[in-house]
């Protein structure tokens, strides 16, 4: 679908049920929801900006304070010619597991070592990338390509909530680029991650640019459930009297507006909320209320 859609430059979003295989005979750990965003064509370092700056504000909406951790597939790439590395899935997964043990079984180059312990161990900025870029001896376009798309996320107003970290992998082979996973506080697992994919778009005898990325729903549910990100975990429960339903519903729209979570009934006696008619009063003190 995305493949017949891609001609020009497009941004198309979805939510859809998934499935993937598993050898647990637990059918319910199968199926997962995701909800996601794909940008086609663009300049590359303003389409990756745009990935990750819409991930963190789908999250900040629904109250999730999420950061971002950026790996690159394309650096890996690179460095696997200069220090001729050639089996790339072993060597994704030493980066990934941070296994200095796994990584001596595919080279034993002192200068390559020093590289991807370095890429393995330290987090931070662009800065790193000219770090890293200086040990290896190349580099110096990507570096630049950081530079620049850190700009970008400072122009969006979220790159102090975004990390260079090389030991981020993306399973999936089809990533060519700039790869990065999303992550809250309290959750062991990063709750969304994307990437860009040109390559795959060539597979479709498309060839154009794409990014994107994907949230997992479950987990994000998760998250709400146990973080203090919420701006207020507790249900506002609305009544009204005879005659005051609209502007009981009025009320309820200011305050879903404001990113309370809102319901919405008749009054029946009940003793705790905030009751709409000719006044609108907190129930447990019958002092007047305003929002």
């Amino acid at each position: 679908m995305l493949a017949s859609k891609a001609k020009d430059e497009g941004r198309l979003c979805y939510i859809t049920n998934c499935i993937r295989y598993l050898e647990s005979k637990n059918l319910s750990l199968r199926e997962y929801w995701q909800a996601g965003a794909e940008l086609i064509g663009g300049e590359r370092i303003s389409a990756d900006a745009e990935a990750v700056a819409l991930a963190l504000e789908m999250l900040d909406s629904v109250g999730i304070r999420a950061s971002v951790d950026l790996g690159s597939m394309g650096v890996i790439r690179r460095l696997m010619e200069r220090y001729r590395i050639r089996d790339y899935k072993k060597l994704t997964r030493a980066i990934a597991s941070k296994s200095i043990d796994d990584l001596r079984k595919l080279t034993t180059d002192s200068d390559a070592l020093e590289t991807f312990t370095l890429l393995m161990t330290k987090r931070g900025g662009a800065d790193l990338i000219g770090e890293i870029s200086k040990a290896a001896g190349c580099l110096e376009e990507e570096h630049e390509y950081f530079k620049s798309l850190y700009r970008a996320l400072e122009a969006y107003g979220c790159a102090s909530r975004v990390f260079v970290d090389l030991s981020t992998i993306r399973e999936m082979a089809y990533y060519n680029g700039l790869v990065f996973e999303i992550f809250t506080p309290g959750m062991g697992l990063p709750i969304g991650g994307g990437g860009r994919y040109d390559a795959m778009m060539k597979d479709f005898g498309i060839d154009t640019a794409a990014t994107g990325f994907a949230l997992s729903i479950d987990l994000c549910l998760k998250a709400l459930g146990g973080g203090d990100w919420g701006k207020n975990n507790e249900t506002v429960r609305v009544y009204y009297k005879d005659g005051y339903r609209e502007k009981a519903i009025s009320l309820v729209r200011v305050l879903r507006g404001k990113g309370e979570c809102c319901t919405l009934d008749a009054y029946r006696g009940e003793g705790r909320g905030i009751l709409v008619g000719e006044k609108t009063i907190v129930l447990e003190s019958g002092e007047e209320y305003a929002p």
